[in-house]
């Protein structure tokens, strides 16, 4: 811990996090003076977010905290799709996942690397440049944060974060990653009784096939074409290659656990979000397991880190169609990016 960092722990600090979900802003926030926490609130925005800007009454509101208090720290939970980690920490590692290493700020752990884009970082800072931003994390980091304070499994765990418009999925043994995938999550899909399970093959699907984090800003790396033809060679790539073997994803076969009550409108909704969760969830296990890349043995026991909404129907469906054991701990997003935020800023990490 640097001399700062010790200094900095007696005065009073507020810790803002800020969490874009699908139709809204979370901006969640701690007061704490000597490690000791103060108070905590959060306000939520009823805005969609934007690709363009923030919109203004979220900068006012921060603004309005950053003059109040003399310290502030500002998180960002990471959403975008330009993210990834791979398992191994050197150049040729990158290329072996086909990703370009001087397109992407990354971070090394002791066996693997996360990763994300310049481009990402580049969009992310023009957004919030008004209110600047201390550190940015991906789920990824949050995830592997969160089942790193719980007893590190030597089998093979598959963790999952479970997030209002996306899902994060770690498969670790021990601290090492073997494999990771990030999706978003459409919520505003509104099903009817007339829509087929093929109807689903039809859906754009956003995904990543590895995991990331990213812990601070690097504004040294301005945005440029050259950048944006790299990361295109690396999506051709990854489409080409990796994903060969999952050409029959769009003939997924319902569980019948997760069929909808027809006569009832929430549950076709939840039913869309279920079957977006079944899908992708099936659709990373299956790269892992047919992928020569990944050193793939049997999972047999998952962990959820629900920060949103797991139906009982969807566990069942993950425990008897996927064949896992589940433990569920119910987490608050928010809250945990905060307190890795406040472990960061006293170099606790």
């Amino acid at each position: 811990m640097s001399f700062s960092s010790k200094i900095q722990k007696y005065f009073k600090n507020l810790f803002i996090t800020i969490i874009e979900g699908e139709e809204s802003y979370r901006v969640f926030c701690k007061v704490l003076k000597n490690n000791k926490l103060l108070s905590k609130f959060d306000k939520t925005f009823e805005i969609a977010p934007s690709d363009e800007k923030l919109d203004s009454s979220i900068e006012d509101y921060i603004i309005s905290l950053q003059e109040k208090y003399n310290t502030t720290y500002i998180a960002l939970l990471l959403n975008s799709m330009g993210q990834g980690a791979i398992k191994g920490t050197q150049d040729k590692d990158f290329q072996k996942f086909s990703v370009h290493a001087d397109s992407v700020k990354a971070v090394k752990f002791k066996t693997w690397s996360s990763y994300v884009s310049y481009i990402d970082l580049n969009w992310i800072q023009k957004i919030y440049k008004v209110v600047g931003l201390d550190f940015i994390y991906s789920p990824f980091v949050v995830l592997y944060n969160l089942l790193s304070g719980y007893k590190l499994r030597h089998n093979l765990t598959l963790y999952i974060l479970n997030q209002e418009a996306s899902m994060t999925i770690g498969i670790f043994k021990e601290d090492t990653l073997c494999f990771g995938a990030f999706y978003k999550i459409d919520n505003s899909v509104k099903l009817t009784s007339s829509m087929n399970d093929n109807d689903w093959g039809d859906e754009e699907e956003e995904s990543s096939e590895n995991l990331v984090v990213l812990d601070e800003l690097d504004s040294e790396n301005p945005l440029n074409l050259d950048e944006l033809e790299k990361l295109d060679n690396v999506n051709d790539e990854s489409n080409d290659e990796e994903f060969s073997d999952l050409e029959e994803e769009n003939s997924l076969d319902v569980p019948s656990s997760l069929e909808p009550d027809d006569s009832n409108i929430s549950d076709l909704e939840l039913y869309g979000r279920d079957l977006n969760l079944f899908r992708f969830l099936q659709k990373a296990l299956e790269e892992y397991y047919k992928n020569d890349i990944y050193e793939s043995d049997f999972i047999e026991n998952a962990i959820i880190f629900d920060g949103y909404d797991i139906s009982e129907e969807m566990i069942r469906s993950m425990e008897d169609d996927l064949m896992l054991n589940l433990e569920i701990h119910k987490i608050d997003i928010a809250e945990a990016v905060c307190d890795l935020s406040v472990k960061e800023a006293y170099g606790e990490i």
